[in-house]
This record gives C-alpha cells, sequence and structure tokens, in this order.
C-alpha cells in the first residue's frame, strides 16, 4: 500500500493536490507611494502596475545578492508581497531602512491574520471550477468567494506545476481546505503536507531561501529571468545585474542533480576530479532523490555525468535543468 505522501506527490503530478501554506509570509504594503517604492526596491515593475496583476520580483542588495523572491498582489488600496517564510520577519526591516519621512509607505506583517493554500497539478483548474470560483489568467488574480468564505485566487502553483494560491482570512483557512477537499476528491484531489511540497520544490526546481535564495548568489545564476524587468530605470542591484547580462559574466547555474542515491545538503559535486558546486537542497520523492546545485558555468550542462561526495562514499549523479527556473536568458526578454 503506498505511502500518503507518495500518493500525495503522485497526485501533484496526475491529477491535483492541497497544500497548506500558511506559514509563508504575507506582507502589506500600502501609502501613496507603494507602487513607486516597491519599483524602486525590487526587480520588477510596478510603476504602471493595475489591479489585479500579480507579480514575481526579487528583493536585493546593493551588490545584487538575493533577500528574498516574492510573489506581489497589486490592489487599489495596497500590496501584498507572498514571502518565504524565513523571510516573513527580514523584509519588513529591509524596506523600513529605505522608508524616509517624506516617504507615504507603510509596510505590515498580515500572516497571522490570514492564510495561504496551493493548489498544484493539472486538474487544479477543474477543482476550482467544481468548487464555483473563477480562474484567473496568468499573471493576475481576482477576488472569489468560497461558499461564505472570500479568498483572493492567485494564478499559479508557486511551481513549474499548473494551479493556483489562495489567500484567506485566517480562521477561513480550515473551512476553505475542507471544501476544496470535499469538491476535489472526486477529481483525484488529495491534501499535502510540507514534506511533500519540499519534495515537489526540488524536484521542480524552485529556489528556497536560506537555500539557493542566500547573499551568496545572485538572481541570475538562480535562473530567475522571468522575476527581473530589464527595460526599467534604476533600483537597488540594477547596475551589477545589467552587468552581469551585458557582458555574460555569470558563473554558475542552478542544476538539478539527479542521484543514483541519498546524500546530504552540502555535499561537493565533482566532475572530471574537480569540485565543479555543493548541493544546496536534496530530497527523496518516489519518482528518485533529486537535489539542487549551484554548478560552475563550465560543467553546467543537462546531462552531463558528475559525483557527488557524500561523506566517504561517492554517489554517482546526472545533471539535469531544473523546471521552475531558466539557464539561459529567454529570447523573449528586452
Amino acid at each position: 500500500m503506498p505511502h500518503a505522501r507518495d500518493t500525495a506527490f503522485r497526485a501533484a503530478l496526475e491529477a491535483a493536490a492541497l497544500v497548506d501554506l500558511s506559514r509563508w509570509g504575507r506582507l502589506r504594503v500600502g501609502g501613496q507611494d507603494r507602487l513607486r517604492f516597491l519599483h524602486n526596491y525590487t526587480t520588477a515593475a510596478f510603476q504602471n502596475a493595475q489591479h489585479g496583476e500579480a507579480i514575481e520580483a526579487v528583493v536585493l542588495t546593493a551588490t545584487a545578492r538575493m533577500i528574498d523572491y516574492v510573489t506581489a498582489l497589486v490592489e487599489e488600496e495596497h500590496v501584498w508581497l507572498l514571502t518565504s517564510p524565513e523571510r516573513r520577519a527580514v523584509l519588513p526591516n529591509w524596506f523600513q531602512r529605505f522608508i524616509f519621512f517624506n516617504d507615504d509607505v507603510t509596510v505590515e506583517d498580515a500572516t497571522e491574520q490570514t492564510g495561504l493554500l496551493s493548489l498544484i497539478g493539472p486538474r487544479s483548474a477543474d477543482v476550482l471550477a467544481e468548487a464555483g470560483v473563477p480562474l484567473p489568467e496568468p499573471g493576475q488574480f481576482v477576488p472569489a468567494a468560497l461558499g461564505e468564505q472570500p479568498v483572493l485566487v492567485v494564478a499559479g502553483s508557486g511551481l513549474h506545476a499548473p494551479g493556483y494560491r489562495l489567500v484567506v482570512l485566517a480562521p477561513d483557512t480550515g473551512p476553505v481546505r475542507e471544501r476544496l477537499l470535499e469538491v476535489g476528491a472526486p477529481l483525484g484531489l488529495v491534501e499535502a503536507d510540507g514534506e511533500t511540497w519540499e519534495q515537489l520544490r526540488v524536484w521542480h526546481g524552485r529556489p528556497a531561501a536560506d537555500r539557493e535564495i542566500t547573499e551568496e548568489y545572485n538572481p541570475l545564476e538562480a535562473g530567475l529571468w522571468h522575476a527581473i524587468r530589464f527595460d526599467k530605470g534604476c533600483y537597488i542591484g540594477q547596475e551589477v545585474v545589467a552587468r552581469l547580462d551585458t557582458y555574460r559574466k555569470i558563473k554558475q547555474h542552478l542544476m538539478r542533480v539527479d542521484l543514483e542515491a541519498p546524500a546530504p545538503a552540502g555535499s561537493e559535486v565533482t566532475a572530471d576530479g574537480k569540485t565543479v558546486g555543493r548541493l544546496t537542497s536534496v530530497a527523496e520523492t518516489p519518482v528518485g532523490t533529486f537535489g539542487l546545485a549551484y554548478i560552475r558555468r563550465e560543467a553546467a550542462q543537462p546531462g552531463r555525468e558528475v559525483t557527488v561526495l557524500a561523506g566517504a562514499e561517492v554517489v554517482n549523479a546526472r545533471l539535469s535543468d531544473p523546471l521552475f527556473v531558466r539557464r539561459e536568458r529567454p529570447p523573449e526578454l528586452p
């Protein structure tokens, strides 16, 4: 009999899985200058952002090192920032450094007052349709109701898989979760836990805070091209990002490492007898053991055979492109 976690992992690939991500941060950015502020202090374009847009962005240091990767939901009176759980307390303090006496900007942590659910998998849209919830277009979110509970339905599961995220009031998290599981069960929807999310995250190759998102790496190394606007004006870290892009100075790339056996995070990745990277995350899944690692550019080729030094053990592995991010600059970018 398959383990419940194995069933949930496969459901996310073949049908749908529901994960409670309420431990992730929800910050509410308000004030008349909120869009200008976010425009200047993230990699995304907010100056002309419209109500209903869901915008991916990276918060950087002046040297283009990553603090967090966030999703911004633009409403009429404020902007929601969906943050990594590890950056919930960090970001308000970081932003406060750049809010001066004449700036009309407020940053409020609303995590405890809200909940966050992620619906993952190819039948996610069918589940929401069965629940009578409207579906947003890519890059958008829509306000809706699930029974008596108001929800914000955000396009995108947070992974490479199709899906949606739902922001709800904290007391409504349980009822909304139960209602979705009830209507989705005939469609193959199952409930998943945080460990299943971690398995899926590594398998899809989404970078995580304190793992792949740290002040050791920049967003081009992480492959977060989709969260960077190269045609907008100055922002913190912009000069370094532009220089890395223009002169092709990216030294390493985030790659998935398909392992033949488990190895701990932190293990060295070698090729031709040389260290080319180090595992940042590892997950054992029903379809194999996978890791993520920043691999030196000259070695970062999909299909390349590598070895991982797991203590006294040597584990054979193969590099592959993560699904969630892009190793090379997408040709459609300006």
